[in-house]
């Protein structure tokens, strides 16, 4: 690997960390400074973003893609981890009190726990519904359900693949605004636009959008790493944020959020400047790789130190929770991610 791919990939590590940070700052009491919900946004991104680069890599060095070793690096760097997140949070709901159901589990791990979430509950009002997080991880397992064989059928012609990107993007915000002024907010389920593949996927196949960009059109992605197209994207993704209007939130939002970075990935990706520079820091990096754990041990450890120590101090509060957060997302990232992913690649060879 070059020293330039390197920094690539370090900074997308970076970027993770911003991303788990916003989501992190937000469960713990500070939503009104760190919008949660946008740290999911990047999450998405980033990942059609990188899988997308390793698939074109893939298909340019061997002429195809293995799905197969597509599957299983899936489950490898996944499931380990969440099976033994799982275990700890329905151990820690017992011990607190709270009631839990086979089919709640069977939701995380048959990556339905979005749709779960939406039209029935999870439990855990001691604990509150540790379960609930994976959501986000059922969005992203429906999309890569589909996506390998989209990748496949449509990889080398790549102009009928953008526009066949463009077109899934266009038709997924008018299935948001459809059911925002058509159906109503009122007569939704809560967060039925924020945690439904249907609704939310869309941010996913803007970094792959990218990515394709950036693999098949070097003139359009030497443009896009401009600073003018890297502020037009932050001024776009500040008016996202600013505007508090609940049908532009849950309708135009993410269009939006998704195109804004669009704009600015490349310059801080892809381009070498203070910003990137920040991103790759050894311990910002070293945040990144842990996220996945991270994001799902933050929420468990939040609502459990808020259960068994309910007298504790906000300031000492908050120090905990970061600490045993952090501390989680290493142990589990240093035995569990690591080891099962080391495992998976020999199963691959």
């Amino acid at each position: 690997m070059t020293t330039h791919q390197s920094q690539r990939l370090q900074a997308l590590d970076g970027l993770r960390a911003v991303s788990i940070a916003f989501v992190f700052m937000s469960h713990i009491g500070f939503g009104h400074l760190f919008p949660g919900g946008l740290g999911v946004t990047i999450f998405f991104f980033i990942s059609g973003f990188i899988i997308s680069k390793l698939m074109l890599a893939e298909w340019d060095a061997t002429g195809s893609v293995s799905i197969r070793n597509f599957y299983v690096r899936r489950i490898f760097r996944l499931t380990p981890a969440l099976l033994v997140f799982v275990f700890i949070s329905l151990v820690l709901m017992s011990v607190a009190g709270d009631g839990w159901k086979w089919e709640e589990v069977a939701s995380v791990f048959f990556y339905f726990a979005n749709y779960y979430g939406i039209y029935s509950s999870f439990s855990g009002d001691l604990i509150k519904q540790p379960l609930a997080i994976t959501w986000s991880l059922a969005v992203e397992e429906h999309f890569y359900f589909i996506f390998p064989f989209l990748f496949m059928g449509f990889v080398s012609l790549p102009k009928k693949f953008l526009g066949l990107i463009t077109t899934i993007l266009l038709a997924m915000l008018a299935w948001r605004v459809y059911l925002v002024l058509a159906m109503g907010l009122d007569n939704l389920p809560h967060y039925r636009i924020y945690t439904a593949t249907d609704t939310r996927a869309d941010s996913i196949l803007y970094g792959v959008a990218l990515s394709l960009v950036f693999a098949r059109y070097p003139e359009l992605a030497r443009q896009l790493s401009r600073w003018r197209v890297f502020f037009l994207g932050a001024f776009l993704l500040l008016l996202t944020l600013a505007i508090r209007n609940e049908e532009f939130r849950e309708s135009l939002r993410y269009s939006l959020q998704g195109i804004a970075l669009f704009c600015m990935f490349p310059t801080l990706v892809y381009s070498k400047n203070r910003m990137s520079s920040l991103l790759q820091l050894p311990l910002v990096v070293y945040v990144g790789r842990i996220s996945y754990s991270l994001y799902l041990y933050h929420w468990l450890v939040t609502h459990s130190v808020a259960h068994f120590l309910p007298e504790l101090a906000t300031l000492p509060r908050i120090v905990l929770i970061t600490l045993l957060s952090l501390l989680s997302a290493h142990l589990s990232y240093r035995y569990i991610e690591q080891t099962f992913q080391n495992l998976g690649r020999k199963l691959m060879l």
